[in-house]
């Protein structure tokens, strides 16, 4: 059908853009962290009070008893606890440091 093809103008549209890192482990950190926000503000924070990655965690009203809700997420997303030695403000201060500590991290069996 006509349109659902891209031409070659179309092809590699967005080509000059640099592709996000990923990790060793495959994540990429930008997604991960998107996928932490979304979890963040769908479940945590007030309807019309909703953060970005890099927003600063308790700045935005976000409690230890949060934090540990978004640890249990981290645990069923993407398989592993985060032991106490790491709860580190340069780990946690932010959901973008969040998903940059889980990229390091890798994947348990690794």
């Amino acid at each position: 059908m006509p349109g659902l093809r891209p031409d070659s103008s179309q092809r590699g549209a967005g080509h000059g853009k640099t592709p996000p890192e990923s990790s060793p482990s495959g994540r990429n950190p930008e997604d991960v962290g998107h996928t932490l926000t979304a979890f963040v503000n769908d479940t945590i924070m007030a309807r019309g009070r909703r953060i970005q990655p890099g927003d600063d965690l308790e700045a935005a009203g976000v409690d230890s008893m949060a934090l540990l809700r978004v640890l249990l997420f981290v645990e069923a997303e993407f398989g592993f606890w985060m032991p106490d030695e790491d709860l580190v403000e340069t780990n946690v201060a932010s959901l973008q440091a969040l998903a940059m500590y889980i990229c390091r991290r890798g994947n348990p069996s690794e």
